[in-house]
């Protein structure tokens, strides 16, 4: 009798834990979601590229302003929309420091995630300006292109129970800015990210490669005013695709 009495202990707590521990949020999040969060949580993964700043005088240094805004679409089970701002310093007319704070939406169907604040602090170096390339094709001598360099770090607190999300990328973009008056920019850039250990757990950091392209005008309507819409790939299973609008100006004398 005291044996038959003993067995459904261990049975009955066996039962629970196989019905509890799914029911776990932080849980589900760590199995499921949490090498998703690391990238598409910070700015990196979550917000539209930018073309290459145009190349201004020599003789001065130009600040600028910019507001983003991205949905992804394609990924399942999850919603991730996001906005932000930042300031630019455009370097004797050439590189770019920036930061931005941005704030992310997200909608899990799996797991649990938070809405968010984002940081990010880039650099953007312009390598090399050339000649009109493939624009001259098009019958535009005044076309140029620039291929740059660019390196970003991104952070975001608190993107999912018991986790920090952390990155880091580098890519090479490139653009070709067309006609005169209002300049037609056509850019892409091939990029690579770093997620890493920042708070919380630390289980699945991965590599995650990236690939951008958009279109934007410059000087519409103002000589600093630009627009432009991007689209971005995260090259891993169930990210979907990116796809935002941003607005920039820069004070030019």
């Amino acid at each position: 009798m005291m044996n038959f009495m003993r067995r459904p202990v261990p049975l009955v707590a066996g039962t629970l834990m196989c019905v509890l521990l799914p029911a776990m949020p932080g849980a589900v999040a760590a199995q499921e979601e949490l090498p998703f969060y690391r990238v598409e949580g910070t700015i990196i993964g979550s917000l539209p590229p930018q073309p290459l700043a145009m190349p201004a005088s020599r003789n001065h240094n130009y600040w600028g302003f910019r507001l983003l805004a991205a949905s992804h679409l394609g990924r399942r089970g999850a919603d991730f929309d996001a906005i932000a701002g930042g300031v630019d310093l455009q370097w004797r007319g050439g590189s770019t420091l920036s930061a931005t704070v941005g704030y992310q939406r997200t909608t899990c169907e799996v797991g649990q995630c938070n809405d968010h604040l984002m940081f990010e602090t880039r650099g953007r170096f312009n390598f090399l300006t050339g000649g009109p390339t493939i624009a001259g094709a098009l019958g535009d001598d005044n076309a140029s292109t620039t291929v740059g360099f660019e390196l970003g770090i991104g952070y975001s607190p608190d993107v999912a129970p018991r986790l920090n999300a952390c990155a880091f990328d580098i890519g090479m973009p490139v653009a070709i800015a067309m006609l005169q008056s209002v300049r037609l920019v056509v850019f892409a850039k091939p990029s690579v990210a770093w997620d890493f250990h920042c708070g919380g757990t630390s289980r699945d950091l991965a590599t995650t490669w990236m690939g951008s392209m958009g279109v934007g005008l410059q000087q519409l309507g103002l000589r600093g005013l630009d627009v432009a819409m991007g689209f971005k790939k995260l090259f891993r299973d169930d990210t979907g695709y990116v796809f935002g609008i941003s607005v920039s100006y820069l004070l030019l004398p």
